[in-house]
């Protein structure tokens, strides 16, 4: 699988800026020049002939690997204001939005797909010395709070995600603490939405069909209310989400070529964002990047339940789950 995969840098962690997690979905598209090499070392296309690729086979045919393709998770983690401390193995808080992307820079298109938190999942667990005591079921959510860094915490969920995707191997994630978002909202001077729905629970002023500019604290309870607001679900919530990352990502856009304001959001985010990806590919590369075919945002077909415990719960729909991974992962193969 290592022919499709950029490779992981590892050492110091680097604090870049480029989302505004998946609240400020601007950051697709620069993404592409984000992770990819020169053009040189773009992965190019191998024949089947030489075997390097896998193969899967499904409902009696057969599938090959894309080559091209570079995977990164977006982590929204909803831990409060202190995101630097932890002080033990169950401590990371919780992956309260996560947004795969999946860049294919051979066709030259961006995929997502939108993961619910309540997503039911075998998740590894921890014990409060640090040492894998299993898996069990759980929200999927719950993955990043074990580990005892903050790059833990994320190695933990991309694991899980991966699992959950068919084993498909993912490396490389951007999490950015929830706090962060009505700053980063007003370094971009605001971002416009229309209200889809009622949303007056959250704010008087937020009824059905008003257009609304988005200032500091009402922008982060705009995507992060959930108790309480519309039905109460996860569900209402992502929609929100997806309504204002539509509404953010021409702006933000717009701003990234300014150095000055990307210095800016540097000091703004400090310790709030944690990636594993080098900064210095993503300036070199944002205007080629602008030029990707970026699809819809998927959301996972399921069903949602009330566990034993009282909490919701989301059950993908496995036929669902492998179809995506073969559209976006695969193609079919007639070798």
């Amino acid at each position: 699988m290592a022919s499709r995969r950029m490779t992981n840098e590892h050492g110091k962690k680097l604090i870049w800026l480029i989302l505004a997690l998946a609240v400020l979905i601007a950051a697709i598209l620069i993404v592409p020049g984000l992770f990819e090499e020169e053009e040189k070392n773009v992965p190019q296309e191998i024949s089947p002939d030489f075997g390097m690729l896998a193969k899967r086979e499904y409902k009696g045919k057969t599938y090959i690997e894309r080559t091209g393709l570079t995977p990164i998770l977006l982590i929204g983690v909803d831990r409060g204001e202190n995101a630097k401390e932890q002080w033990g193995y169950q401590q990371g808080g919780q992956a309260d939005f996560l947004l795969l992307i999946v860049i294919d820079s051979s066709d030259k298109k961006i995929s997502m797909l939108q993961i619910d938190r309540d997503t039911i999942t075998d998740v590894e667990t921890l014990g409060v010395l640090g040492h894998v005591i299993g898996t069990r079921p759980m929200q999927i959510a719950l993955s990043h709070s074990y580990g005892k860094t903050q790059e833990d915490n994320c190695a933990y969920t991309v694991k899980t995600v991966s699992n959950l995707l068919q084993g498909e191997p993912l490396d490389l994630y951007y999490s950015l603490n929830m706090s962060s978002i009505a700053a980063l909202n007003d370094l971009l001077g605001g971002v416009t939405v229309t209200m889809e729905e009622d949303h007056t629970k959250i704010n008087p002023a937020f009824v059905k069909g008003a257009t609304i500019h988005l200032m500091g604290k009402d922008a982060y309870d705009y995507v992060h209310s959930r108790m309480g607001v519309d039905d109460g679900t996860n569900v209402s919530r992502m929609a929100r989400q997806r309504n204002y990352m539509l509404a953010a990502k021409d702006k933000l856009l717009a701003r990234l070529k300014d150095s000055d304001f990307i210095d800016t959001m540097f000091e703004t985010l400090g310790d709030d964002l944690t990636t594993n990806v080098a900064r210095g590919r993503l300036i070199n590369e944002a205007v080629k990047a602008s030029q990707y075919q970026v699809g819809e945002i998927t959301q996972l077909a399921g069903t949602h339940t009330i566990g034993n415990d009282g909490y919701k719960e989301f059950h993908a729909d496995e036929e669902f789950l492998i179809n995506w991974v073969l559209s976006v992962f695969y193609r079919p193969y007639e070798g």
